[in-house]
């Protein structure tokens, strides 16, 4: 009996051993629990503010990129605005030769305005200056002396782009002869009337205010 009294009492110690081993290892095992959560929840709050700053960091980016490519738009607008703006009309048209016996290379200087719109043409040196590129149209007018001939060019940037003859040879009267041109000039280009050769004794001009002009002219047509 005393035997079996002594068998109980070491079982339940056993028991009590065991049940404490088990309380200690759920205890240590809890306390892991929650480090381990402490840390999942530590580098989820860490990942989520890297993802944030990287997010805003790309938004400013994105943002500074956009406003680079809308003050590049900003200026290309107003440079094609600058180039493409044309007055109404761009026309001129001049009469009075400076010189009625022009020297051979000389280029004609027309003193008398007529109309000027657009400002392009010089009565000071006979030159218009294209306001815009685009294709213009030009006529010259000679009223030249009977026996005379003259030889003349449109330049346009110093090249003749048309070469012409008035000739009165064996006629006794004065007489006048128009001639046409085209061209593209390109903005800032100028373009004007060029002698190349006359007659080599006499006048070779001839004017009347109430009968015959020499003059020039010229319109701008369309851009290009």
């Amino acid at each position: 009996m005393i035997r079996l009294e002594i068998s109980v009492e070491a079982m339940k110690r056993e028991i009590e051993e065991s049940r404490n081993q088990v309380t200690t290892t759920l205890g240590n095992l809890q306390t892991e629990r929650s480090t381990w959560k402490e840390t999942l929840l530590t580098m989820k709050d860490a990942s989520i503010t890297a993802s944030d700053n990287a997010i805003q960091e790309t938004k400013t980016q994105v943002q500074e990129e956009l406003n680079v490519l809308a003050a590049e738009k900003e200026r290309w607008n107003k440079e094609l605005k600058e180039n493409v703006k044309m007055p109404e009309v761009v026309l001129f048209s001049a009469r009075r030769p400076k010189h009625n016996t022009p020297t051979n290379g000389q280029t004609m200087i027309f003193t008398e305005i007529i109309l000027n719109k657009g400002g392009a043409y010089n009565k000071e040196d006979g030159v218009f200056t294209a306001p815009y590129t685009g294709v213009y149209t030009f006529t010259v007018q000679f009223c030249v002396h009977g026996g005379r001939y003259m030889d003349f060019s449109f330049v346009a940037n110093d090249k003749p782009f048309k070469i012409s003859r008035i000739n009165r040879g064996g006629i006794s009267s004065c007489s006048c002869q128009s001639f046409d041109a085209m061209t593209i000039v390109n903005k800032n280009e100028n373009v004007k009337i060029k002698i190349i050769s006359r007659s080599s004794s006499g006048t070779t001009l001839e004017e009347s205010d109430n009968h015959y002009w020499n003059t020039f002219s010229g319109r701008f047509i369309q851009a290009i």
